[in-house]
């Protein structure tokens, strides 16, 4: 039986976690080439993303619109059943886009009352990777957010980005320079207001932000998404099977009660339901989550009123940001001082 292949042998119908599953980290190892920098080569491209193509203050506008216009052409391409063709032509920006985007998902609001014993947590784990980062910039507002003129989270808990290349935020009057204590701070209020954490690194970016074709792996974001607003979870619900591959979770996923379940279908209905489409229910209208495909967003725990649904360890943590990235996709992320070899 399908239903009976996504329900965890770690997982058990009352929702308990009943031992970390190894070798389902493992398998988030997809095995990527090691990551290298694209060369300078005249420095033509260079001049264009730091002289030209970046955006500032003034161009802020721009930003918001463009925002609007990858969400439209993703669900243009998905419902008009050409997203695998123009995919696989390259009509994106970079013709490796298999390695174009990675996403570690570090959902702030966990379960941990059937741990026993202290556990290390989602936010435990960037409030550790923030430490002896060579520079923190904190945006002064969410882009997502503000392009939707979100009502029901702030917009001025915004990203983080981290390393020597965060410096052009500031210097583009996006943002502002972060102390660690400030960074801190901001994550606390991240989850305070319910946010779930990303650590995000995203090639095409660097046009956004002006960061050098040689400084793109001392480069890493931090953002803390609201469920109806994220233009990654929005992609990601656009996304095919194999695009999706590029969002992972922390160790955390979301786990259900299924004794408790009504089959109210809540968690997975509607635009802003599942992104990686890891929900479905058994012969008896009880919800299964695919913890192959769960990346523990936390957006179905959101949206559940009988609280069937909590985030919980269900794999090992891996040791730092840098173990995920290094691990998971292969690429070798150096924002921070001292050497990680």
């Amino acid at each position: 039986m399908e239903e009976r292949k996504k329900q965890a042998s770690n997982i058990d119908q009352a929702g308990n976690v009943l031992y970390l599953d190894q070798e389902r980290l493992d398998r988030k190892e997809v095995g990527f080439p090691p990551y290298q920098n694209k060369p300078n080569g005249l420095g033509i491209f260079n001049w264009l993303v730091e002289h030209v193509l970046y955006m500032n203050d003034k161009r802020w506008p721009l930003a918001l619109k463009l925002y609007h216009m990858f969400v439209r052409f993703s669900v243009w391409m998905k419902e008009g059943g050409w997203k695998a063709r123009l995919y696989k032509t390259g009509i994106k920006l970079y013709p490796d886009m298999e390695r174009q985007t990675s996403t570690l998902v570090m959902p702030l609001n966990v379960d941990v009352t059937d741990q026993g014993e202290k556990v290390v947590v989602p936010l435990d784990l960037i409030k550790e990777s923030l430490k002896n980062v060579t520079y923190i910039a904190g945006m002064d507002t969410c882009l997502c957010r503000e392009a939707n003129q979100c009502k029901d989270y702030p917009m001025d808990v915004a990203c983080l980005f981290l390393g020597e290349p965060a410096k052009t935020v500031v210097k583009h009057g996006l943002g502002r320079f972060f102390t660690y204590e400030e960074a801190c701070a901001r994550v606390d209020e991240a989850a305070r207001h319910g946010l779930m954490g990303q650590a995000v690194w995203i090639e095409v970016e660097q046009i956004l932000w002006g960061v050098r074709n040689d400084e793109m792996d001392r480069f890493l974001e931090i953002c803390f998404c609201c469920p109806c607003c994220c233009i990654a979870m929005r992609l990601a619900r656009n996304a095919t099977p194999a695009e999706r591959h590029r969002f992972h979770p922390s160790g955390w996923t979301a786990v259900p009660d299924r004794t408790k379940c009504i089959g109210c279908g809540a968690c997975s209905e509607g635009p802003h339901g599942c992104p990686v489409e890891a929900i479905s229910y058994d012969h008896g209208g009880k919800v299964v989550i695919d913890q192959e495909l769960c990346v523990g967003c936390g957006i179905c725990k959101s949206r559940c009123e009988v609280g069937v649904i909590q985030i919980k360890q269900t794999m090992p943590m891996r040791k730092d940001l840098h173990e995920y990235f290094l691990k998971d996709y292969n690429l070798d992320i150096k924002v921070w001082e001292e050497d990680h070899g």
